[in-house]
């Protein structure tokens, strides 16, 4: 799945909720502004090093054969999760490490190709470390989290909140936890000023910042989900 189809399952993923929550969610609760209701997300990436986690489709690996150029360099992960890698074709690296893949390679290179070959893989850049950034910001998109992020330094990806339409006193964080999405309101002006905590985001969060030219679209998800409004349609969003 590309980044662009990504983000557009994202986005009608969240349509969906809208409409559901409008037909059975309570007018009367409002998306708090609590940090302390969201927790983890259910599929964690170490803090400390956001790239070691299995390799999966889209995602970019260099690989380092020593003292063999030909071989080495950037390869791009397919929505299969296959890599075409020299002389040995597709392989797949759904499930393995950066460390297993480069066994595998060594098993594999040393078969017909290299004698006790000496190989190193690591990711360059990886799609399950993306978040969304949507709304009031001057350039929404899908994201590569560069390690540990917080909501502003994810909103800072987004080149930052949009000053013609942007609400900067109003900015949700939309994770999946327990099975469930679940949602909190962030002021990043207070944020700013020390006056609010700056939340870490994860992979897989969906941040959106009110504005004017998308409130239509997003208000029933910020102004109606309760932190805990949870809905049977977002167990496999």
């Amino acid at each position: 799945m590309s980044m662009r189809e990504a983000r557009v399952l994202t986005l009608a993923g969240l349509v969906i909720m809208m409409g559901v929550l409008s037909g059975c969610a309570s007018r009367g609760h409002s998306l708090p502004y609590d940090p302390s209701l969201l927790g983890k997300p259910d599929a964690r990436v170490p803090e400390e090093e956001a790239y070691d986690i299995p390799l999966g489709p889209l995602d970019t690996i260099h690989v380092q054969v020593f003292r063999v150029g030909e071989l080495s360099g950037d390869y791009q992960v397919d929505a299969k999760g296959q890599v075409a890698m020299p002389l040995l074709g597709m392989i797949s690296v759904r499930g393995k490490s950066p460390e297993q893949f480069a066994a595998e390679l060594r098993r594999l290179y040393s078969v017909r190709y290299l004698n006790n070959p000496d190989i190193s893989v690591r990711v360059a850049s990886t799609n399950a470390t993306n978040v969304t950034v949507e709304g009031g910001v001057m350039q929404s998109g899908v994201y590569a989290l560069p390690g540990r992020t917080t909501l502003l330094g994810a909103v800072a990806l987004a080149k930052g909140v949009n000053e013609d339409n942007g609400n900067p006193r109003r900015a949700a964080i939309f994770r999946k936890q327990s099975g469930h999405t679940v949602g909190a309101a962030f002021d990043l002006v207070a944020i700013h000023r020390g006056k609010m905590a700056d939340p870490v985001v994860y992979p897989g969060d969906t941040i959106v910042v009110e504005s004017d030219t998308l409130r239509k679209l997003y208000r029933d998800a910020m102004s109606s989900l309760s932190a805990f409004s949870v809905i049977s349609v977002f167990r496999n969003l």
